[in-house]
């Protein structure tokens, strides 16, 4: 009780009716043109499919020593940035 699970569309069918999970989930919210809008379509496409709740693929992160050390180090502080926007409260 209280994990987060995430189940595919198949398995979803064979998991206990009072089990929550999102329905969608979507991975395009990554790589060097991370933006709002990008965002924003992301949101657009799981609505369009009909998915009620999402899950969004990210990887937001404050820059340390750790993370410097990482080939995604400068598009985690971008996607922090367009989460954290003011304009998409």
């Amino acid at each position: 009780q209280g994990i987060a699970l995430r189940a595919d569309r198949q398995m979803a069918f064979d998991l206990p009716v009072n089990l929550r999970t999102t329905q969608g989930f979507s991975s395009a919210f990554y790589g060097e043109e991370i933006s709002e809008s990008l965002f924003l379509q992301v949101l657009d496409d799981a609505g369009h499919r009909g998915d009620r709740s999402l899950e969004v693929m990210c990887h937001p992160a404050f820059i340390d020593n750790t993370i410097r050390q990482s080939a995604y180090c400068f598009p985690r502080l971008t996607e922090l940035d367009v989460l954290t926007s003011a304009s998409l409260k």
